[in-house]
């Protein structure tokens, strides 16, 4: 197999964050893994490359994925979706209150000191069973995390499965139990694609379970 695979990391994440998978993935693709938040780095729009091509995400990758998916869909043999909220289970309750905690998160991530927000955000409970990250200010630009917390916030999001090529893989950690559910409503709705758990893994794949995600991303491709 030839082409192009653009892998999409999670938020507060980096292109390196898909290196496991990439060292393992027999897949032939050429891979493209932007750091969406550089300094100096690209914005959150399509890329500049020659479709059709595969992508692949992780947590905010994913839904950033999912947001391309529907806009081009011509441009995706197909998609794998890591520990991926598609945004359309949610009662107006829920939604005003993830849009209440992403804007608080995004003055965060602006304004506080570095090690207080980012140690809060790895002691999040969806994120609990996992090493935190130790990341290092430098790498980012605040603006773009900050900036990414409100135009991608899920409270905002709703995903048409009808846009969505047929090749898509939804995976979840079998212990991360927010995103069975969410995998379990996607089936019930009738979202395209499979729904792989992970035995023994969390919320965050690349991690806890890169073999899985190397089996699931090459089956895909193949």
């Amino acid at each position: 197999m030839t082409g192009q695979l653009i892998a999409l990391h999670g938020f507060l994440g980096c292109g390196r964050d898909w290196d496991a998978v990439r060292a393992k993935s027999k897949c032939g693709m050429e891979w493209i893994c932007p750091d969406l938040f550089a300094p100096g780095a690209a914005s959150f729009d399509l890329p500049d490359v020659e479709g059709p091509c595969w992508l692949a995400g992780y947590s905010f990758g994913a839904r950033l994925a999912l947001s391309w998916l529907q806009r081009e869909p011509e441009r995706w043999n197909g998609a794998l979706l890591l520990s991926a909220n598609p945004g359309n289970f949610q009662s107006d309750k829920e939604r005003a209150a993830r849009r209440a905690a992403d804007d608080l998160w995004a003055e965060a991530f602006r304004k506080d000191p570095w090690n207080d927000v980012s140690a809060r955000w790895n002691s999040q409970d969806v994120l609990a069973g996992s090493p935190p990250l130790l990341r290092t200010e430098s790498d980012y630009d605040r603006a773009k995390l900050s900036a990414a917390l409100r135009d991608f916030s899920v409270s905002g999001q709703f995903t048409d499965p009808l846009r969505l090529p047929a090749n898509i893989v939804w995976m979840a950690g079998a212990r991360d139990g927010k995103f069975v559910a969410l995998q379990a409503s996607m089936r019930d709705a009738g979202f395209p694609g499979t729904f792989p758990l992970v035995e023994e893994a969390g919320h965050r794949l690349l991690i806890q379970a890169s073999d899985a995600v190397v089996s699931a991303l090459d089956h895909l491709v193949a």
